[in-house]
């Protein structure tokens, strides 16, 4: 798709959340490159304006920000208020790195419950503010950013594996609803991605022999280009999709929870002590 028929069909605007910094920040790049003016969200004031400064400077676009707790117990009201401030053509849901890995007994509830409110309730509050409007102008599209942790039950990441597997699956009913009201819904799943936020999350990107970690631009260019193609695009490739969406789960689960307790430094046989 041209430049501008992307700007056509998914402006004037783009809201984007968790924008300040790694894939977000990637998508918005690539969206004001493409001529579209923005609105970033975060919850840092410091950073977004930083990264709404040199968005305005690289590609002469009208960006503004908004600094949200997305896991804050209001959020439905404050997604109301954002809608509100533009006609937004694209919705880009970026938010919810896992924060820490361990036993899910062993994690404080509060994180745990902090983990669904960012990926489950603040998805579905934004997500319905956008598409109601969108329907209204019958074109628009939401991405919903997700990761290869949501396709299996992960040990030591079992919130997280479960509320990035929500996403996935609210994108992929939500694409079936509106495939012929001209509004795109489609869910990036995102592999291992090298972002300030896994960085704190302690992840150790070389843990692991041959798994290498993606860029946030290869990420977020794969996902504007895949946009309007289908309810999901998988980032590690179609392949990989398949392949975790037909092994078989006992196996599957054993390997993505010892992958992720390598990942983040854990013993593997710690639940079973």
């Amino acid at each position: 798709m041209s430049a501008t028929a992307f700007a056509e069909r998914y402006g004037p605007r783009a809201l984007v959340l968790g924008g300040s910094e790694g894939i977000g920040a990637a998508f918005a790049d690539g969206l004001a490159a493409g001529g579209l003016d923005l609105t970033l969200v975060a919850r840092r004031t410091a950073p977004l304006e930083a990264q709404a400064d040199r968005l305005r400077a690289a590609h002469g676009v009208n960006v503004d920000v908004a600094a949200v707790d997305l896991a804050a117990p209001d959020i439905e009201h404050t997604a109301v208020t954002l809608m509100e401030r533009h006609e937004y053509g694209l919705l880009v849901y970026n938010a919810g790195a896992a924060h820490g890995a361990g036993l899910f007994t062993e994690r404080a509830l509060a994180g745990e419950l902090a983990l669904v409110r960012l990926n489950c309730i603040a998805t579905v509050a934004f997500v319905h503010q956008a598409l109601v409007r969108m329907r209204q102008r019958r074109k628009g599209g939401v991405i919903l950013v997700s990761s290869m942790a949501g396709l299996a039950g992960s040990g030591f990441l079992a919130t997280y594996a479960a509320a990035k597997s929500f996403e996935i699956v609210l994108a992929e009913g939500l694409h079936w609803e509106h495939a012929d009201m001209n509004i795109d819904v489609m869910c990036a799943i995102a592999a291992m991605t090298d972002t300030p936020a896994m960085r704190n999350s302690g992840m150790k990107f070389d843990a692991i022999p041959g798994l290498t970690a993606m860029d946030s631009e290869e990420v977020a260019e794969g996902a504007l280009a895949h946009l309007g193609h289908g309810p999901v695009w998988c980032a590690a490739g179609q392949t990989a999709l398949d392949q975790a969406r037909t092994e078989d789960r006992t196996r599957l689960i054993e390997a993505v929870s010892g992958m992720g307790a390598a990942l983040f430094g854990l013993d593997p046989t710690q639940p079973c002590e």
